[in-house]
């Protein structure tokens, strides 16, 4: 009888631990989710009842979403739905002051850096501070932007000169000049199974998904890819 209570006991005590590590890799509970009650923009008008408190919804649409907008996002080639699949936030118009330091990244390659594209302005739509956080392709009246929403904490603004880089070309021939990154062709992004390339760029650029999973797959702080303990999701592409 005592082994009989310990095995239900340990049973049960397992099935919660499984559950909870299996919450901390879902967007629910995470930063980005948008039906918790702290995040009160997703609570008020403009937005209807139907869509009050949902996840998914104030970045996607299961029906017709703006991304097929191809011109008015700024995307080339076609390509918006892989960089946004059914995307329907309101995008940003901003121009943006981006990262000019190093010396080793300008005079080794990287010298092409431009207006963030991709992924990076679909981020940048809540987290530049110039768009309601609640507008969307039907609804475009909210006025809580990122910058007066929890204390503007997660607010870049447009200056992003601070900033890592995003939306740069990074590969081989980077990584052949520049001796102090790794050839992310053939280097292991210890994120899935495979290299840097595939598993942490976009159409070979850096973007903020290099680094951020919008959805908390790995359940770690900060919505990264993986643990940066010991600065490893830093040098899965730095050198020391």
């Amino acid at each position: 009888m005592r082994f009989k209570s310990f095995f239900i006991a340990s049973s049960l005590f397992l099935g919660l631990t499984q559950l909870c590590y299996g919450q901390a890799g879902t967007i629910v509970g995470s930063k980005h989710d948008f039906s918790l009650s702290n995040n009160t923009w997703n609570f008020t008008t403009p937005i209807t009842a139907q869509l009050q408190g949902q996840i998914c919804r104030p970045c996607h649409a299961p029906h017709n979403s703006n991304i097929r907008d191809i011109a008015a996002t700024g995307y080339n080639n076609n390509n918006a739905g892989a960089f946004g699949p059914l995307w329907d936030h309101s995008l940003s118009n901003a121009s943006y002051s981006i990262y000019s330091q190093g010396y080793n990244f300008w005079r080794e390659g990287a010298s092409s850096v431009g207006n963030p594209d991709g992924s990076s302005k679909l981020c940048l739509s809540c987290h530049d501070g110039t768009v309601a956080l609640a507008n969307f392709r039907t609804f475009t009246t909210a006025t809580t932007t990122m910058a007066q929403f929890d204390g503007g904490v997660a607010n870049l603004g447009t200056d992003l000169s601070t900033t890592h880089p995003i939306s740069f070309t990074y590969n081989t021939t980077l990584a052949t000049t520049d001796h102090k990154i790794w050839d992310p062709s053939s280097t292991p992004s210890g994120v899935h199974s495979g290299t840097i390339q595939s598993d942490m760029l976009e159409y070979d650029k850096v973007q903020c998904t290099s680094c951020h999973d919008p959805h908390n797959a790995a359940g770690v702080n900060h919505l990264l890819i993986k643990s940066n303990v010991g600065s490893a999701l830093c040098f899965t592409c730095h050198k020391l």
